[in-house]
């Protein structure tokens, strides 16, 4: 009994001068495992060492999980100088079902007579087995033991899997009678991920119930959580590809905007990174990586890349301003302030914009927060259909009335000449030039890419017209009139 005591002091007195030199107290081991299966009990200890020279008082305070039984012996008491306190942890599961870790901490406060000295902790780290769940409680012979209960719970599990097997396709049957797609589409993709997960949720249960292969439980419950997690994360990526991005695609052509062709594509990216981003930091919560830390650190390391891509950030929330300010869409034909050129919107991208120059057959690539803040000409806007004015001059003796007749009867006898209402053709008497009469021909197109076209036609048909009938088309010219000087003003 004294080399026993003797030994204890030796031990302490090695914690106090070698390991924990400033230290008043400490609690050993500072976590503790247990498997335990729904119904049954497991018991852990740990010991209160004090350290000081003096006795010191402690409690124990602890929460317990919703339906189960913790007792802690003792939750308080005293402890001499330099020796400690063993506290049994006997903790009761209950018959609930699934596979779950979790941890359960345990707080130790010690004081003295002055007061408070310290906390410590105890965490309780605890998987827990469902009771094994099985339909078909068959009489396998009695010496063997824990294999009828993984029979038993193999056979269940595979029946589940082909009643699960037979009926999706009747659910489809059922879906398609339905006007949405919506059911057709959550069936096809629930059917194989949850026919797997019940397929590796049976295993896993089946191989929990085995005791010999106790210490692999953990291993075996993580590799399970994975797999979850890795089920849910796909579910999730195709509901929000196959339902949500489709129905944003629908929607948006039903009302002819602009999500179809950049936006949706740019959240159908996002959605993607997020929903894989979110699934591996949930894989490795379960591994066990602190995800907190990481995060901060990512959160650093996203400053950090803002401040280095301030120009690409912009360039991107410029994208996203012109989107949603609805300038032009894929398709439009735009002119831009201060350029001549006629473009083509082939993309908007994360950076730039790509437009297509008619005329030169040049790709354009122009910083999106550079065309956010220019003017632009939309030629699509608000429809397809374009109004043309044709400027025409004709000599002073024509017959006013004659010219804008004729006018006319040019422009309606173009077959891609719009009339009728506010469509029709239109001539104004613009002004008197200084060797012209100026008038204006003004019609309405179909389709603004034939702005170039049609008006090149009209104006060979003008000249061709007025020749026919003797309407002249004049050009700049200054007559000079010579004054003869009178006798008398000569001079000499």
């Amino acid at each position: 009994m004294l080399y026993g005591n003797m030994k204890k002091l030796v031990i302490i007195a090695l914690l106090v001068f070698v390991v924990l030199p400033s230290a008043y107290a400490q609690v050993l081991p500072p976590s503790g495992s247990a498997t335990i299966r729904g119904g049954e009990q497991a018991t852990l200890n740990f010991s209160v060492i004090n350290m000081k020279n003096e006795t010191v008082f402690f409690t124990i305070n602890y929460q317990t999980p919703n339906g189960w039984k913790i007792d802690i012996i003792p939750n308080s008491g005293v402890i001499s100088p330099m020796s400690s306190k063993l506290v049994t942890i006997k903790i009761y599961a209950p018959k609930s079902y699934g596979v779950k870790e979790f941890k359960i901490p345990v707080k130790v406060t010690l004081y003295d007579e002055n007061g408070k000295i310290g906390e410590y902790s105890y965490t309780l780290h605890i998987s827990y087995l469902s009771t094994p769940y099985y339909i078909f409680d068959i009489p396998w012979p009695e010496s063997w033991g824990y294999w009828a209960t993984f029979l038993n719970v193999i056979i269940t599990w595979i029946f589940i899997t082909i009643i699960l097997y037979i009926v999706f396709p009747y659910i489809k049957k059922i879906t398609q009678i339905t006007k949405t797609r919506v059911d057709d589409v959550l069936v096809d993709i629930l059917h194989k991920p949850v026919t797997f997960w019940v397929i590796i949720y049976g295993i896993t249960t089946a191989v929990l119930t085995i005791p010999p292969l106790s210490w692999t439980f953990s291993t075996i419950i993580e590799i399970y959580n994975i797999i979850v997690v890795i089920i849910v994360t796909w579910i999730s990526y195709k509901i929000f590809k196959d339902i949500i991005i489709y129905y944003l695609f629908h929607l948006s052509r039903t009302r002819k905007g602009d999500l179809e062709n950049v936006l949706i594509p740019i959240l159908e990216k996002l959605g993607v990174v997020t929903i894989g981003s979110l699934g591996g930091l949930m894989v490795l919560q379960v591994m066990g990586v602190n995800v907190g830390v990481l995060l901060a650190s990512v959160g650093i390391a996203g400053v950090i890349l803002g401040l280095a891509a301030q120009q690409t950030l912009g360039n991107f929330f410029s994208g996203l301003h012109i989107l949603v300010d609805k300038a032009f869409r894929i398709g439009d034909i735009i002119m831009l302030e201060n350029d001549d050129g006629v473009y083509k919107v082939l993309d908007v991208g994360l950076r730039s914009t790509r437009l297509y120059e008619l005329f030169s057959n040049t790709v354009v690539f122009i910083p999106n927060s550079k065309l956010a803040n220019t003017n632009i000409i939309n030629f699509n806007r608000p429809n397809n259909k374009m109004k043309i004015r044709i400027d025409v001059s004709v000599s002073y003796g024509s017959d006013v009335e004659k010219v804008i007749k004729t006018l006319k009867e040019i422009a309606l006898s173009h077959p891609k000449v719009l009339r009728g209402g506010k469509y029709e053709p239109s001539v104004i008497f613009r002004e008197f030039g200084s060797s012209s009469l100026n008038f204006s021909l003004y019609i309405w197109i179909d389709d603004v890419m034939e702005q170039w076209e049609v008006p090149s036609e009209i104006r060979e048909r003008i000249v061709e017209v007025f020749r026919e009938r003797g309407i002249e088309i004049p050009f700049p010219q200054l007559d000079v009139h010579i004054k003869p000087l009178r006798p008398g003003n000569q001079q000499a």
